[in-house]
């Protein structure tokens, strides 16, 4: 019986020798079909035939390798450094569980157009999503060949949960350098974190919040909006009563020589809401174009701006 046994676990060790000794061989000698699954989820523009600094749009070869990472489950999408030329009609689409990673020196540069609106980075109805790194997203405005309109986005974040963007350079957009908003899907996005951006010379808004919960803008640098009214830096300005500005944080603004407010309060549109503002803005030292406060009586919730709250009604 002891003999039974023994042999019983010198088999055993043995199985599980030979199981330990395949995966560390995989490990230190993966095979080809082992490259291309880590490679699907860190993959390089380059990879799908995208080609920087020349004078050909380049959006449906970027759109091919977000598509390629999607169907793999997600990860991340990197760009060497050079200029990237977008088709801002077809905007490039984020996908859940999506990053995009730029070298410093990158740059999106959106192709001229006569549109009313467009986006040049698309970020509508996912979760999950990241743009990393010291990018210059560049709109059209000096270019554009249209006269109408105000909606060109640098980025356009809308019915979207779970994203960041961090120390892109948003500049010349025919509208808003950054938007957060809904759409028909969800009525708001969410848990967004916007840190550390730069925007300048936008036509209408450095930064538009619509309909938002749980929205961080960190030490954003917003500087010379102008050409379409409000122009300001900040704008949190509802479109209807059923949207949200829950839990929104602006933290360390920076902004000067913007053709209307650096922040702007314009949440008329909220009256009747039954959802109830929650708004804090710390630090107000570097705002240098005003701050604007148009808000009905009847709005509830709570503004605080520095030490001082502008509502107070729950």
């Amino acid at each position: 019986m002891v003999v039974t046994r023994f042999k019983k676990l010198t088999i055993a060790v043995l199985v599980v020798g030979v199981f330990l000794a395949i995966i560390f061989t995989k490990i230190i000698n993966p095979t080809d079909e082992d490259k291309k699954k880590t490679d699907a989820v860190n993959v390089n523009v380059q990879d799908f035939k995208v080609v920087a600094d020349d004078t050909i749009d380049d959006t449906k070869q970027i759109q091919e390798a977000i598509d390629y990472v999607s169907n793999k489950g997600g990860g991340v999408v990197n760009f060497p450094r050079g200029k990237y030329l977008i088709n801002a009609l077809k905007s490039i689409q984020l996908r859940d569980n999506i990053t995009l990673k730029f070298k410093n020196g990158s740059t999106l540069k959106a192709l001229p157009n006569e549109a009313d609106g467009y986006e040049i980075l698309r970020i509508h109805d996912v979760k999950n999503v990241s743009i990393l790194g010291k990018v210059k997203i560049v709109g059209e405005r000096n270019e554009h060949l249209g006269k109408t309109g105000e909606w060109g986005m640098g980025i356009s974040i809308k019915g979207a949960e779970d994203v960041r963007v961090e120390y892109s350079i948003i500049q010349d957009c025919w509208g808003d350098g950054l938007y957060v908003g809904k759409t028909e899907k969800k009525n708001f996005s969410k848990n967004i974190t916007i840190k550390n951006v730069e925007l300048q010379n936008n036509r209408r808004q450095g930064i538009s919040v619509i309909s938002a919960i749980n929205l961080s803008i960190i030490s954003p640098v917003i500087s010379n909006t102008n050409g379409t009214a409000p122009g300001s830096g900040i704008d949190l300005e509802p479109n209807h009563p059923s949207e949200y500005l829950q839990n929104i944080k602006i933290v360390n603004a920076s902004t000067n020589s913007n053709e209307g407010y650096g922040l702007l309060f314009a949440i008329g549109r909220l009256t009747e809401s039954k959802n109830p503002v929650d708004i804090e803005v710390i630090n107000t030292k570097k705002i240098e174009d005003d701050i604007g406060i148009f808000i009905p009586n009847r709005i509830k919730g709570k503004i605080k701006i520095g030490n001082e709250y502008v509502l107070r009604n729950l």
